[in-house]
């Protein structure tokens, strides 16, 4: 059995035979069967590889949501738990207590921003950043679906790629 990279050279040998026209039409027609046969043999291969893949693939993007949603439930558990522990040391009055191995303390944490202000348009342009432009291809798309020339800035392109039914 050929690979289909020696099918794919042996369609492309069969087309440019067929169009200098140094292959009757029999032998060519007989010839295109037998790779057509091969070649159709060797893409159920393939279409059954990509839907193993693709089954593998769904898999672990559940496990990902899955272990994502795990650890999310530990790092808040720990959010809880540093919290208890900080309230229950200053309802002590301690700061600072040793816990068999470990050593417990409650410390300032560095300053941050709280805003009083909700309102942007209230705050002076020195505070402000602003994001980049971004192009809004899905504009340019419907433009140009309905005749719009952008020439010299976009223009559509249909490509082909493969459905396995």
């Amino acid at each position: 059995m050929a690979s289909h990279y020696e099918l794919t050279n042996e369609f492309m040998t069969l087309w440019a035979l067929m169009e200098d026209g140094n292959l009757d039409d029999e032998a060519l027609a007989g010839a295109f069967d037998v790779a057509t046969e091969d070649l159709s043999y060797k893409l159920e291969g393939y279409c059954k590889f990509i839907k193993n893949l693709e089954s593998d693939i769904a898999g672990l993007k559940a496990e990902e949501i899955r272990l994502k949603t795990r650890r999310q439930t530990m790092e808040n558990t720990v959010t809880r738990a540093k919290e208890a522990m900080k309230v229950a040391m200053l309802t002590a009055g301690e700061k600072k207590l040793p816990a068999g191995s470990f050593t417990v303390s409650v410390q300032a944490n560095p300053p941050k921003v709280v805003m009083d202000e909700q309102y942007i348009e209230n705050i002076p342009e020195k505070y402000l950043t602003h994001p980049e432009p971004e192009i809004n291809k899905k504009a340019m798309l419907e433009d140009l679906k309905a005749g719009a020339d952008l020439d010299g800035l976009a223009h559509l392109e249909t490509g082909e790629s493969v459905r396995i039914r």
